[in-house]
């Protein structure tokens, strides 16, 4: 199995990961690695390489080559460690708001009253 180490930076952090190559994985699959090694939604990760923009939908036109650099964007989820996630679509559906908005209200306010009425405030 042959792997390509590329370089990602994302905020203040440059994620490094070994990505593999093999007629195995898709084009497709490759990108879905990035996205869940850097915590970023598919749908909503987009790569800049060399002034380009790839996404899951012209990744494929992409060559990859060892060492390359990327610029990460896209909203990273929160970490639901902890966190209910029946608690999270609870208020996803309630308050019509991102999972990330729900994560971060039941981390602040674990009871999930508690998370509505603070965010209903806010």
């Amino acid at each position: 199995m042959t792997t390509i180490p590329i370089s990602i930076k994302y905020g203040g952090t440059t994620y490094h990961m070994h990505l593999v190559d093999s007629p195995e994985l898709s084009r497709s699959e490759q990108f879905n690695m990035i996205a869940s090694y850097i915590h970023i939604p598919v749908n909503g990760l987009k790569l800049i390489h060399k002034g380009k923009r790839y996404t899951k939908e012209n990744w494929h036109e992409l060559t990859l080559a060892s060492n390359m650099n990327f610029l990460g964007i896209g909203e990273q989820q929160e970490d639901d460690t902890n966190v209910d996630i029946k608690d999270i679509e609870c208020i996803m559906h309630q308050l019509k708001v991102d999972r990330n908005t729900a994560v971060r209200a039941l981390k602040l306010h674990p009871n999930v009253i508690d998370a509505i009425l603070y965010l209903g405030n806010t």
